[in-house]
This record gives C-alpha cells, sequence and structure tokens, in this order.
C-alpha cells in the first residue's frame, strides 16, 4: 500500500496497481498520480466494497455459468472456486457486476475479501474497474 509512494510515476498512474494499494493501505491514494486521486473507484469507501480481484493477485476463481434475466431480475448460478460447489441466486434488474460479486462474496465466500469473477462466453475475469458496469450488459 504505502509502497505506492516510492514508485515511478507510470506505476502511480496505474490504474489496477493504485486500487491494490489503496485495498491494501487506504492512504495510499494520497501517493497516486493526479488524476487517479479524483478516481471514485480508487476513493477508499469504493475500493473497500470492489469484490473484484486485479489481475496477478492469488484469489479464488468463481464461473458464472447461467445469467438471464427473468421478470425484471436477474438469475444467476456461479461455480465456486475448483471444488465446484454450486451456488443461484437473484438480483434486481438494476444491478451492477459489483451488485453480483458482492452478492457471491456475502453468499458462498467465506473469509474472502476478493475474487475472480469469470462471466459466461467470456475467457477472462471481469476487471475490478467494471464493479459499476450494469449487469444487464453482460446478458
Amino acid at each position: 500500500g504505502r509502497a505506492l509512494r516510492f514508485a515511478a510515476d507510470p506505476l502511480r498512474a496505474d490504474r489496477d496497481l493504485v486500487l491494490e494499494a489503496v485495498r491494501h493501505h487506504a492512504r495510499a491514494l494520497v501517493y497516486a498520480a493526479g488524476p487517479l486521486m479524483a478516481d471514485p473507484l480508487l476513493s477508499p469507501e469504493a475500493v473497500a466494497v470492489n469484490p473484484f480481484a486485479v489481475q496477478g493477485s492469488s484469489c479464488l476463481v468463481c464461473s458464472v455459468f447461467e445469467l438471464s434475466a427473468v421478470e425484471g431480475t436477474f438469475r444467476f448460478r456461479v461455480a465456486v472456486g475448483l471444488g465446484g460447489k454450486e451456488f443461484a441466486g437473484e438480483l434486481p434488474h438494476s444491478s451492477t457486476l459489483g451488485d453480483l460479486g458482492r452478492c457471491i462474496l456475502a453468499s458462498a465466500l467465506d473469509q474472502t475479501q476478493c475474487f475472480y469473477l469469470i462471466l459466461p462466453s467470456r475467457e477472462i475475469p471481469v476487471s475490478a474497474l467494471d464493479v459499476e458496469q450494469p449487469l444487464a450488459d453482460f446478458v
């Protein structure tokens, strides 16, 4: 977190790196490049509720294998980790990727702060910076 203070300028301007630094130490944001200090997704409050891992982190992987819009809600089914534990749920139609992630985190992942989320028909995990994207964009 605080090591960001001594990082080279290009690293202090990297949104993923700053997000991870703030996740480890909220005050690290003061060492980010100027424009990033005002980024709402990098505020300590936003980072604290962002469930998604930054690329390169050692975190659990959850794969959404079913995501559908049904009668004003989103229904989803998720495989948690390599063990294949499954979890299903519903969210309001106005939900974001972050809402989905926090729901999975609260319901199926004990003692985990963040995780990788893979959506249907995508090969790579969602970015922690996509947390505010509407879930409707992925159905």
